[in-house]
C-alpha cells in the first residue's frame, strides 16, 4: 500500500475478516445446508468457509499429515453439497467407503472402478470404448477414433519403456497392436483389450492376420503399421516383438477378472459434466501397477468433457472436480500444464494432493512443476 501517495510500505497478512471476504460459507449443523463447493479453508463455530471460485488447488503434506481427513474428505462433502460432479483417485478405497452413503443420500450417481480388487469392481470400463463410439460415427469420427486409439496405445505400449534399449521393442509391439486394432475396427468387431489379445494370440497363428494383410494396399496405414512385423524374416526378432507385446499386456491376460472389468462399459463419461456424478478410481496404494490405467481414464474423461463443453457453448452445465490423491504416484500426465490452463473456462477444477514439492519436480521437472503451481490459486500446506 502507499502512504501519503508516495511511500510504498511492506505487505501484511490479511485479517480474518479480509480472508473470509471472498469465501462462501455454510452451516454444517443444518440439515438443509447447501455449499457453494470448493476446498474448506476455515471453520469456526459450526460455520464452514470454502473457496467457490474456479481456482485449482495444490495441497502439500507428507505421510501422516492427515491430508485425507483435513482436506480431501471435507472437499468431497463440500462438493456434494454443491451438487457438483467428482472424479476421485482413491488409493486405499477408504474415500468411497466413507462417503458412499452420504453421496447416495444426496442423489448422486456413483461409479466405482476397483483396480485393487477387479473381481469385486462394481463397474467396468473399456478403454477402447471411446474409440468404438467415435469410429461408428463415420466421416471425421474415424479420424477422431484413430487419435483416441493412438492415445490408448501410447499409454499401454509406448510410454511404458523402462530404458532406452526397450524403446524399439515397445514401439514395434505398439505398431503391431495398432495394426491389429484397425483390422478389428475395419471388420466391424467390437474393439476391446480381450479382442486385441484374441487376434494377437490366435488369429496371427491361424493365418487370419496374414490373409487380411495380403489383401491390403501397401499404401494403406494398416499395411504400414503391420509391415514392420509381418515382413520380418528373422524369427528371433519376431519372437522378441511378440514377447514384448505379451509382457506389456500380461497384466490383463494373467487376470480374467481384470480382463472382464476392462472389456465392458458401465461408466458414461458424457454424463459426468451434465448431471451430478461421482466416479471413484480405486487403486492399490502399496504398488503402482494399475496407476497408468487410472491416468488413462482421467485423460479420456478430460477429453470427453472438453468435447461436451464445446457442445454447451464452451462450458459444462455441471462443474467437474478432479480430486487426485497421491498425484505424483500416478504416471506423468504429459499435458498437465495445458489441462490446468484450459480447464477453468470449461467449468473443470483440479485438486492435486502431493507429499512434497520436490516429489512433483522429480515427476514433472522444474518447468512444468512451476506451471502447475502457478495455475493453482490455493496452495495449502
Amino acid at each position: 500500500m502507499l502512504e501519503n501517495g508516495l511511500k510504498y510500505s511492506d505487505s501484511r497478512t490479511a485479517t480474518k475478516e479480509e480472508f473470509l471476504m471472498d469465501l462462501a460459507s455454510f452451516n454444517r449443523k443444518s440439515k438443509k445446508t447447501r455449499s457453494a463447493g470448493g476446498p474448506v479453508l476455515f471453520q469456526e463455530n459450526g460455520m464452514v468457509y470454502t473457496d467457490p471460485s474456479d481456482l485449482h488447488d495444490l495441497i502439500i503434506g507428507n505421510t501422516g499429515s492427515m491430508k485425507t481427513l483435513r482436506f480431501v474428505l471435507p472437499l468431497i462433502y463440500s462438493t456434494a453439497l454443491a451438487s457438483e460432479s467428482m472424479v476421485i483417485v482413491d488409493p486405499k478405497g477408504e474415500l468411497v467407503r466413507k462417503t458412499y452413503p452420504f453421496l447416495k443420500e444426496k442423489g448422486y450417481g456413483i461409479s466405482v472402478l476397483n483396480w485393487r480388487n477387479p473381481r469385486l469392481s462394481p463397474d467396468q470400463w473399456n478403454p477402447m470404448g471411446r474409440v468404438n463410439r467415435l469410429y461408428q460415427k463415420g466421416g471425421t469420427g474415424k479420424e477422431d477414433a484413430e487419435n483416441a486409439l493412438n492415445d490408448v496405445l501410447d499409454r499401454l505400449f509406448f510410454q511404458r519403456s523402462t530404458a532406452d534399449k526397450d524403446k524399439y521393442w515397445n514401439e514395434s509391439a505398439g505398431r503391431l497392436a495398432l495394426g491389429l486394432c484397425k483390422i478389428i475396427l475395419g471388420v466391424g468387431e467390437k474393439l476391446t483389450i480381450k479382442e486385441l489379445l484374441e487376434w494377437k494370440n490366435v488369429k496371427i497363428k491361424e493365418g487370419t492376420v496374414r490373409k487380411c494383410y495380403q489383401a491390403l494396399q501397401p499404401s494403406s496405414d494398416i499395411y504400414q503399421n503391420l509391415s514392420g512385423y509381418m515382413n520380418l524374416t528373422a524369427e528371433n526378432t519376431k519372437t522378441c516383438i511378440e514377447s514384448t507385446f505379451d509382457q506389456l499386456t500380461g497384466l490383463f491376460s494373467s487376470s480374467a477378472a481384470l480382463l472382464r472389468m476392462m472389456s465392458e462399459d458401465s461408466v458414461n463419461m458424457d454424463n459426468i459434466g451434465t448431471e451430478k456424478r461421482a466416479v471413484f478410481l480405486v487403486v492399490p496404494d502399496e504398488k503402482t501397477t494399475y496407476h497408468f490405467l487410472a491416468a488413462l481414464f482421467i485423460s479420456q474423461c478430460y477429453e470427453s468433457l472438453l468435447e461436451n463443453a464445446e457442445q454447451n457453448n464452451g462450458k459444462l452445465p455441471v462443474r467437474v472436480n478432479f480430486i487426485m490423491e497421491e498425484f505424483c504416484n500416478m504416471p506423468r500426465l504429459s499435458d498437465m500444464g495445458p489441462m490446468l490452463t484450459a480447464a477453468r473456462s470449461r467449468n473443470i477444477r483440479f485438486h492435486l494432493v502431493v507429499q512434497s514439492y520436490s516429489q512433483m519436480v522429480d515427476k514433472y521437472g522444474d518447468s512444468i512443476s512451476k506451471t502447475i503451481m502457478d495455475n493453482c490459486g490455493n496452495l495449502i500446506y
